[in-house]
């Protein structure tokens, strides 16, 4: 009997068998949670690679039913040739009508953790549907920060190549099929934007005949809008610089190349612009999306954009920035503050929303919270037009959502 009460009173290895037991859940848990985590990945290449899949079969409108077929299956099967994905067998199926081109794709992920709890896999399934509509065009103006901080490395590569290398593969991605339909436009900003506009909207300016030379913002409140200059010396720009850079004058932007370019249809021009720009000096966030402004109006000194009212045009004004607002910008009464450069910005947004211009922005390596905020609330849809990047290739992925996007508006429609 002493045994068996000494048996029933040991409490040795209690803990042991205790802490053995809680494994369980905790165990499934965390293997919950890294197998939902493949899922989240393994659907969001899915449907990556599904867009851009449907989105050729759509574009290829001069080939046959089984072309196009063929066109959409080796879009997506190179789409999922590389990352997560690529460890696994997808199906993929499409149906050709003469208005829509309807895909989806199923795959079986196997679990791995969750395996143990009879959970042997998943099935991932995604679908895309692409309208063809009538002919549009777009008007694209890419307005890039090149202030100093873009020479910067973020992750393992300079930002300013990353942008580059991004932006160059968006227009030669957004033109291959669509050329006709399209112009892109340049707007390197730092502290100042180098530019070349009519004399008469140039203050001190007089005669006929063009004025090429650096500027910073109008006075308030026209560097809030698309107006066109008038007589009146407060809407022209080449308002006196802010008192820190009266001496920079123009010579670091033309040295660097960093000139607006109004839109056009001469990719290779853009591209090699693009291929020799560097960055300089402050950050004026603001009077990049003020000229990105002007670049997409109708209204002088740049004509190059179609009007508002032209339904067959749809326009976009991409924006990223490294930065926040560090250079003074003019408010009410000749004012000029950091913080009014950051309420132009906000205003500049709507206004250009307002007239139709679908705005997308791109923080990149931005730890200012305010900033990315405000860039946030820039975008038209905070939610699908705005993106937070920290490396090379987090630019490189923004910049291609924005391509599928833009070619799945402007010239099919998602």
């Amino acid at each position: 009997m002493n045994i068996f009460k000494r048996f029933s009173a040991n409490t040795k290895g209690t803990i042991a068998v205790t802490y053995a037991l809680s494994l369980v859940p905790i165990l499934a848990a965390a293997g919950a949670a890294i197998d939902l985590a493949r899922y989240s990945s393994m659907q969001t290449q899915m449907q990556a690679a599904l867009d851009a899949g449907t989105l050729a079969a759509a574009a290829a409108k001069d080939k046959t039913s089984a072309q196009r077929i063929q066109i959409g299956k080796d879009a997506f099967a190179a789409n999922m040739s590389t990352g997560f994905a690529s460890n696994y067998t997808s199906t993929i199926s499409f149906t050709i009508t003469d208005i829509d081109v309807k895909a989806s794709a199923t795959a079986k992920l196997p679990t791995t953790i969750l395996a143990v709890a009879g959970v042997n896999d998943f099935d991932v399934n995604t679908s895309s549907d692409v309208v063809i509509p009538e002919t549009k065009k777009a008007e694209i103006a890419l307005v890039l920060d090149y202030s100093g901080s873009m020479a910067d490395v973020a992750g393992t590569q300079v930002k300013y190549i990353a942008m580059r290398q991004a932006a160059i593969k968006l227009i030669d991605d957004v033109t291959k099929d669509n050329a006709d339909k399209v112009k892109f436009a340049l707007v390197p900003f730092s502290h100042n934007v180098y530019t070349t506009m009519p004399k008469s909207n140039v203050l001190g300016q007089v005669g006929a005949g063009n004025w090429t030379g650096c500027t910073q913002d109008r006075k308030y409140p026209y560097n809030l809008t698309d107006s066109t200059p008038t007589s009146t010396a407060a809407t022209k720009w080449g308002q006196t610089d802010a008192p820190d850079h009266t001496a920079w004058g123009c010579d670091g932007y033309i040295a660097r190349g960093l000139k607006i370019r109004p839109l056009t249809n001469d990719f290779t021009a853009v591209k090699s612009q693009l291929n020799t720009m560097y960055p300089y000096a402050y950050t004026h966030v603001a009077l990049g999306v003020e000229f990105g402004y002007h670049i997409l109006s109708p209204n002088a000194p740049y004509t190059e954009a179609v009007s508002y009212s032209d339904t067959s045009t749809v326009k976009y004004m991409v924006v990223l920035t490294d930065g926040a607002q560090t250079e003074p910008a003019f408010g009410p009464g000749s004012t000029r503050t950091v913080a009014q450069g950051d309420s132009n910005l906000q205003k500049l947004c709507s206004n250009a929303k307002a007239s139709g211009i679908t705005m997308i922005t791109v923080a990149f390596d931005l730890d200012d919270n305010s900033q990315t905020q405000r860039l946030k609330s820039c975008a038209s849809n905070s939610a699908t037009d705005f993106y937070a990047a920290n490396t090379a290739d987090d630019v490189a992925k923004a910049f291609q959502t924005i391509t599928n996007a833009i070619t799945a508006t402007a010239f099919l429609s998602k």
